[in-house]
C-alpha cells in the first residue's frame, strides 16, 4: 500500500504540473471509487475548475480547486495517480480527466481499494480523523509519549492507527520498529523514555528515507511519471522473514500483528 513516502513522491511530482491547469472534461468515472458526489454529477462539477494546489494529509492527496471544490484522493493498495498524453493507454482505469495542456490525470487501481471523494467547501471529513503528519507534523517525544500512556495494545497497531500519526503502514512500521530496536508486539504504554525518543527519531528519519528514495515499490508502487521508488533496495526487515537480521545474524521472523504480517528480529527486538 502506497504510505507517506510514496504518497509524498507523487504531490511533490503533481505540485510541478498541475497547479493552475484547467479540467477540459471529464472522461471516466468508476462509481465503485467515488465518495460524497455522485460519478453523473462529477464531470459537471469539475469541469471549468483550475487546480490551486498538490497538498498531502497523511496518505492522502488533497487537490483544492477553484471554486471551492476539493479532490481528495487515496491510493489504496495498488493505486497510481498518473499524468500521462492522450494517447498512452492503460488498463484498470478508475478515473480519467483531460487537462487544458492536452495531457491526462488517470488514477488506475487494479483492487479497488483507492479512494476519490469529491466536496464542496474543504476536503473529505476522513481528514478530520487524522493525527499529526508522521514526518512534518508538529510533534515530538512527548506527543508520543502521551498518546502511548495507558496503552496495552501492540506498539505495531498504534503505529498503524492513523488517529496516533498520519502517514505509516505495514512496511515502514517495519523498518521503524527494527531502527528503533523495539518489538511489535511490546505494549504501547510500557515503553521508557528512552526508548519512546528513540521511536519518534526513528520515525521521521526512516520516513525521510523514504522520502528521499522516490518511495518503495515491493508490487505495484509507481510515482506520477510511472517510474518505481527505490527504498525497497534498503529494507531491513519488511519481507526479509527467514533472511539473517542486519544486526546479529539470526534469521527474521514473521508474525501477525493487528492483522498485518509482520517481520522483526526477536533477538535485536526484545
Amino acid at each position: 500500500m502506497p504510505e507517506l513516502p510514496e504518497v509524498e513522491t507523487v504531490r511533490c511530482q503533481l505540485q510541478k504540473t498541475l497547479p493552475g491547469l484547467r479540467f477540459e472534461s471529464v472522461t471516466q468515472v468508476d462509481p465503485f471509487i467515488l465518495r460524497d458526489m455522485s460519478a453523473e454529477a462529477v464531470p459537471a462539477a469539475l469541469e471549468g475548475r483550475v487546480v490551486q494546489q498538490v497538498d498531502r494529509a497523511g496518505k492522502f492527496l488533497v487537490l483544492p480547486l477553484s471554486g471551492g471544490l476539493f479532490l481528495t484522493v487515496h491510493l489504496g493498495m495498488t493505486g497510481n495517480l498518473l499524468i500521462s498524453d492522450a494517447a498512452e493507454a492503460f488498463t484498470h482505469v478508475r478515473f480519467s480527466a483531460v487537462l487544458e495542456d492536452g495531457r491526462r490525470l488517470v488514477f488506475r487501481d487494479i483492487r479497488k481499494f483507492g479512494r476519490v471523494h469529491v466536496t464542496e467547501g474543504g476536503p473529505s471529513a476522513r481528514i478530520e480523523r487524522l493525527g499529526p503528519d508522521a514526518w512534518l507534523g508538529d510533534w515530538g517525544p512527548e506527543y508520543l509519549a502521551d498518546r502511548l500512556e495507558g496503552r496495552t495494545g501492540a506498539l505495531k497497531a498504534f503505529l498503524l492507527d492513523q488517529r496516533n500519526l498520519a502517514g505509516i503502514g505495514n512496511i515502514y512500521a517495519d523498518e521503524i520498529l527494527f531502527g528503533a530496536r523495539l518489538s511489535p508486539v511490546r505494549p504501547s504504554g510500557r515503553l521508557a523514555p528512552g526508548e519512546v525518543e528513540r521511536l519518534a527519531v526513528e520515525i521521521k528519519e526512516r520516513l525521510a528515507e523514504g522520502v528521499l528514495a522516490r518511495g518503495c515499490t515491493v508490487s505495484d508502487f509507481v510515482d506520477s511519471e510511472g517510474r518505481p521508488g527505490t527504498f525497497q533496495e534498503s529494507l531491513r526487515a519488511y519481507g526479509r522473514q527467514g533472511l539473517p537480521c542486519a544486526s546479529c545474524g539470526r534469521p527474521l521472523e514473521r508474525i501477525v500483528v493487528a492483522g498485518r504480517g509482520t517481520i522483526y528480529c526477536p533477538v535485536c527486538q526484545p
